[in-house]
Parts: structure tokens; sequence; C-alpha cells
């Protein structure tokens, strides 16, 4: 049987992207996505997870213009493990490697100025 990885999320962005771009590397945008469970617990309140989620290329210098703390995005992507030595022990790390980021929400008023100024030079 075929194998399939693939997983939809809407969440808010935890902090602005973690952005690094170097002449020898693909660029890479790191961000967390919280991520509220779809029922409420013992408070009455919904338990949300922190998920890691991370682009690469041309989406991850798109993220790093338009993302910003508070941005409600829908992330589609495939879930990822890897590890790493640290210490002598080996580390794991689970992250969601976005194929797709769509910005449902602004929260910056610098990136709403930016959107508008982009849509309005489609319509043109």
């Amino acid at each position: 049987m075929k194998s399939y990885n693939n997983v939809t999320l809407i969440g808010r962005t935890v902090k602005d992207p973690d952005f690094k771009d170097s002449e020898n590397a693909n660029a890479r945008a790191q961000f967390a996505l919280a991520v509220d469970r779809p029922y409420k617990d013992a408070d009455g309140k919904h338990p949300t997870d922190f998920l890691n989620v991370v682009a690469w290329g041309k989406l991850a210098e798109i993220c790093n213009e338009y993302i910003k703390k508070g941005c409600l995005v829908l992330v589609s992507g495939r879930i990822q493990s890897r590890s790493y030595e640290l210490d002598g022990a080996t580390k794991w790390i689970t992250e969601i490697v976005a194929e797709s980021v769509n910005i449902l929400e602004f929260r910056d008023s610098k990136a709403d100025k930016s959107e508008d100024r982009r849509v309005k030079k489609k319509a043109a």
C-alpha cells in the first residue's frame, strides 16, 4: 500500500517567523502555530497545541514578509520527523513542512498596508 502524509491546519502564529537566508542554502522560515483542539476541557477551555512549521525557498520569503505574530493562517503540508545529536543524546523533532500557507487574517498594520497595495496592483 502506498503511504500518504498530508496535514491541513488553521491557527494563529505565536511569534514572527525565524527567517534564515544564505547564498549556499535555500531560504528557511520557521514559526509556531497555536491550534485549538475541537473539544473543551474540564475548565471549559479548548486545549491548544503548539506546532512547529517550516517553509522553504520562495514560500519562506513570503512567510517572512507577510506573517507576523497573531496572524490567522491556514497551512497545508506534511509531517516530518528528524533527529540530531546534542551532548551525546539523540534529540527528535517533529514539524510541519509547509507546502502552502494562506493568511486568513492579518494582525500587523504594516502587513495590512502591504496586502492592500498588492491587491490594488492586481486589480489595476
